[in-house]
């Protein structure tokens, strides 16, 4: 199964986007080994819904984001923050880019934060607007992982 198909099972399943897009991508096999597996994806929860519900940033984003800090993030104030800021730079200007914002809100155009809103997410906008964001996040993170570590390769 491709790593946005897989996301979009997790969204589609119960999870948040900023869960889905963590939980596809710790598949990849830049991941094998690596403790913080454990945590996801509990690390993840409260960016749901543009920060709990709060419109601001998408959770696909910064679920792609802390993929990208776990895999490429230093261990110690001593180690270089490259690549990881160029890393999470390249994808946050794609995706503004592709979406044409950060904000959940923007993008979804609902108030999560109203039984109205969250209504009108669960008929229409969670499989219309959310499901192809929460794919091309997957999708496009496992790319930029592969294009700053090398022979980070294979499909999750």
């Amino acid at each position: 199964m491709s790593i946005d198909e897989t996301a979009k099972q997790h969204f589609n399943s119960g999870y948040n986007c900023a869960e889905s897009v963590l939980l596809a991508i710790s598949s990849h096999p830049a991941f094998q080994g690596r403790p913080c597996t454990e945590l996801i994806p509990r690390i993840a929860t409260g960016f749901g819904g543009g920060l709990a519900r709060n419109g601001k940033i998408c959770g696909a984003l910064a679920g792609g984001i802390i993929a990208i800090n776990l895999v490429l993030g230093r261990a110690n104030a001593q180690e270089s923050r490259d690549p990881c800021y160029p890393a999470v730079d390249k994808f946050l200007a794609e995706f503004q880019e592709t979406f044409q914002s950060l904000n959940c809100r923007d993008i979804t155009t609902v108030d999560l934060k109203t039984d109205e809103g969250r209504r009108r997410y669960q008929q229409v906008y969670h499989f219309e607007i959310c499901n192809p964001v929460v794919a091309w996040a997957s999708r496009r993170v496992v790319e930029v992982i592969e294009e700053f570590i090398p022979g980070a390769t294979g499909a999750a």
